[in-house]
């Protein structure tokens, strides 16, 4: 098919253009995310990002301008470090604004002319309860101002403690029921009066999870209120009075929710009236109960439910009452939708207000798990509605402005820029002193780094993340080209000359099709690119002949692909494996519908590339996560020219011969002591050793540092385990290639290592490049695979929050 030229964007050397922060909208529990939480008024709107990579959690600060809402200022911790979790929470009154930072402490920044000014923090982790620990669903650390209600001189920082259940943690200790920690401003600064607590509360309750200050008092929720069977889960809402400077519990407010609905996740109020949401409802349909006050707050009869709700919508996530509207978040996607925004117009007016109002983002600018209705805000006439999933989980907050006669229209759509280290290009870094501009390393050089914000060329890439890479050198010109795959698609990019790389194409995942959650997998066949998701809904297999990359001139450069075919047979696959030997490839661990083999081999014929052909299953018990299929050349005679296929299939490693595709057989499996994820590996060219990694046996602590196993096949139905070799780090291993006697390894956080094997059974560690400069430790993220079949030795690597690395190893000097 023509490939058709994309908007214009110069090489990958040039300098990147931020994307712009305001762009006409269309429309889409928070996830630390751009508008994780977000504070309106008439003419300001204050957006916070805690969870960032490589910069300060941050909070961001909009005018209403005559065109729209434009950027006036970015907040900072005053001390910020990357990722510092500054912005957790936020609340607005008057002349202050307080702003949550993980952990602890509430900053108070106060309006100074058109702006802020950081004025004080207030302390949490000198409160007893509040020395950090490890909970038991992972959480370290305290939850000081987890959530904040301001007003009229009052402020209040709620500490649920974790979600999660009522499991204990670490030290055996039950989780606590929360508490809500009282100040109050006196002689300009914010002085502790001193705690709440439910007068029944119990551990577990997340008491302070969500709170509200009205005219009438406090109301605090405990979603996960219920210590009985029969209540467990339901959630209560406590009143708390004011009464000569002095807060009481009062009441709890009267609700019907049932087990595990939450009520009290969410509380709006406004003048006379309430809302509390309960999203766990029914099986997690949701409603919202709405409350007047008459000397105590009384349930209005009618509940607010959503039309034609389902299980699983969430209605009531989020609730905001703004002026005589009520707003309500329905974030979880169900079938083509991606969550929704319910406007119950004059709903607080009118004994007959009109039928509640749907929003939803058009589907042609939407993925599935965008979950727009997260948070709803909104004051005097503006309503801001988040999307924590837009842009690959980088967030987004659409407006609304109310017109004259009532009626809600788009306003706008908010971003933040693309979180990313910048570009490394235009020469060769030398590892020098063992760092290479901001990264570690050891006899490995970096020749370019491409941040993963431009890996698409048309600045949409916020939030992507790079995952597989392959390479191709076009047989006609030499040219070599770098295939990298991200959430929604895949990049080709020129890298002939390795330090100025050229992107020259992308090809989008399947319209339709939700953005992979990580995995994408690429091989090459007979110049042609073979591509699977995993993840990814009724992706299928894409093949795109990559001699179209040959004529494309430089000015049409970035241009957007179409697949030459697109196969159908599967729908996600974790991975893509060819023998380029038979022209056979194999989709490996598929599932979401079609034909999946059990998660084993889908066998394709693809001797033809643009008429790909299934063929056959080879169905495992436990079924296949990586494989490497080749045409048996090993010390084993008996299986001398037949195809195999060395499985990794989490708990075991399997070996099975596949050369009639109607009928494959078993070998053989073994397993290697304390295996936690066997993930994946690679044959030695004579096909004697199988150098296998695990993927999580650092981080379940079998082991210390990464472990190697190296696989004897001299008799292909006994593999004997000959070695465990064990790295100098303790990084979690992924996937790893075998080059002229050397293996190269991606190790996810701790980057790319090389060892030599010229001694297969005592390999030696002669190279490292760390691609994930701000993390450490066992875990996922960073570097995602390797590839080294680069005659011109460029070896690349994708790391996933990074993007590519174009590196070289270092010779030795002769």
């Amino acid at each position: 098919m023509k490939e058709s030229p994309a908007p214009r964007f110069a090489p990958l050397f040039a300098t990147f253009a931020v994307l712009a922060l305001l762009a006409p909208i269309s429309m889409s529990a928070q996830s630390g995310a751009f508008g994780h939480s977000v504070v309106v008024t008439a003419d300001e709107v204050i957006v916070a990002e805690p969870t960032t990579t490589f910069r300060p959690g941050a909070v961001y600060t909009y005018r209403k301008v005559a065109d729209g809402w434009e950027e006036a200022a970015v907040l900072n911790a005053p001390d910020s470090e990357v990722a510092d979790g500054f912005g957790t929470v936020l609340s607005l009154s008057g002349e202050h604004l307080f702003v949550g930072q993980r952990g602890g402490p509430i900053h108070v920044f106060t309006r100074s002319g058109d702006g802020w000014r950081h004025d004080s923090e207030i302390a949490g982790d000198h409160l007893a309860g509040f020395s950090p620990s490890c909970s038991f669903d992972g959480y370290c650390g305290t939850d000081f101002g987890i959530s904040l209600a301001a007003d009229d001189g009052w402020l209040m920082a709620g500490a649920p403690g974790p979600a999660g259940g009522r499991g204990r943690n670490q030290a055996d200790e039950p989780p606590p029921a929360g508490v809500v920690h009282v100040y109050r401003l006196e002689d300009g600064g914010w002085t502790r009066q001193g705690e709440l607590r439910p007068s029944d509360g119990a551990p577990g309750d997340r008491f302070g999870a969500a709170m509200a200050l009205t005219a009438n008092g406090l109301l605090v929720g405990a979603p996960a209120w219920g210590a009985d069977a029969e209540t467990a889960g339901s959630g209560r809402v406590y009143h708390f009075s004011l009464s000569e400077g002095e807060w009481a519990e009062a009441a709890a407010l009267e609700n019907a929710a049932a087990v595990n609905a939450g009520f009290g996740s969410s509380i709006s109020a406004l003048d006379e009236f309430a809302l509390v949401g309960a999203p766990g409802y029914e099986e997690n349909r949701g409603i919202v109960f709405v409350y007047s006050w008459m000397d105590g707050w009384a349930l209005v009869a009618d509940e607010l439910e959503a039309a034609e709700g389902a299980g699983g919508d969430r209605f009531g996530e989020s609730v905001a009452v703004v002026g005589d509207a009520i707003w309500v978040g329905s974030p979880n996607a169900r079938g083509e939708e991606t969550g929704s925004a319910w406007v119950f117009e004059n709903a607080l007016v009118r004994a007959d207000p009109p039928a509640p109002r749907r929003v939803r983002l058009p589907t042609d600018e939407t993925v599935e798990r965008d979950r727009f209705g997260g948070l709803v805000a909104g004051a005097d006439g503006v309503v801001a509605v988040t999307a924590p999933g837009m842009h690959h989980r980088a967030g987004s907050v659409h407006l609304f402005e109310e017109g004259e006669r009532g009626e809600w229209s788009s306003a706008g759509m908010l971003v933040s820029a693309p979180d990313f280290i910048a570009p490394l290009v235009g020469e060769e870094r030398h590892c020098t002193d063992g760092r290479a501009g901001p990264f570690d390393c050891d006899e490995v050089e970096l020749l370019a780094y491409v941040p993963g914000s431009i890996l698409k060329g048309d600045g949409s890439a916020r939030g992507v993340r790079a995952n597989d890479n392959w390479g191709w050198t076009d047989p006609v010109t030499g040219r070599e080209y770098a295939l990298v795959g991200r959430n929604d698609g895949t990049s080709f990019i020129d890298i002939t000359a390795p330090t100025n790389p050229i992107l020259v194409g992308d090809l989008p995942k399947p319209r339709g099709t939700p953005p992979s959650q990580l995995w994408r997998d690429i091989k090459t066949y007979k110049d042609h690119a073979f591509i699977v998701a995993d993840g990814a809904g009724d992706h299928g297999m894409q093949v795109l002949d990559l001699t179209r990359l040959r004529d494309i001139r430089r000015e049409e450069m970035p241009v957007i692909f179409e697949p030459d075919v697109h196969y159908r047979g599967v729908a996600s696959s974790h991975n893509i494996v060819i023998n380029e030997e038979t022209g056979f490839a194999y989709a490996v661990g598929s599932g979401a519908g079609r034909e999946s083999c059990g998660g084993g081999l889908h066998m394709i014929d693809i001797n033809d590339p643009r008429s790909p052909e299934f063929v056959g299953c080879y169905r495992d018990e436990s079924g296949t996560h990586d494989s490497q299929c080749v045409t048996y050349r090993g010390p084993d005679e008996r299986y001398l020219g037949r195809e195999i296929c060395l499985n990794s299939n989490g708990r075991s490693f399997e070996i099975a011969d596949v050369t009639d595709k109607e009928s494959p057989t078993h070998i053989a499996r073994a397993t290697s002591p304390n295996a936690a994820y066997i993930h994946q590996g690679w044959l030695t060219p004579d096909h004697r050793y199988f150098y296998q990694d695990d993927e999580s046996d650092v981080i379940a602590g079998a082991v210390e540092t990464t472990r190697t196993l190296i696989w004897d096949l001299s008799d292909l139905e006994d593999p004997i385990l000959a070695r465990e070799f064990m790295g100098s780090l303790p990084a979690s291993a992924h996937n790893l290639y075998i080059k002229d006697g050397f293996v190269y390894q991606a190790n996810y956080r701790y980057g790319l290592h090389v060892l030599d094997i010229s001694d297969p059974l005592n390999p030696r560690e002669v190279g490292k490049f760390d691609t994930a400069p701000l993390t450490e430790g066992p875990g996922f993220g960073g570097a995602w695979s390797v590839y080294p079949y680069f005659e011109s030795g460029t070896v690349i690597v994708t790391s996933m929050q990074e993007g590519l690395f174009v590196l070289r190893r270092r010779r030795p000097i002769s």
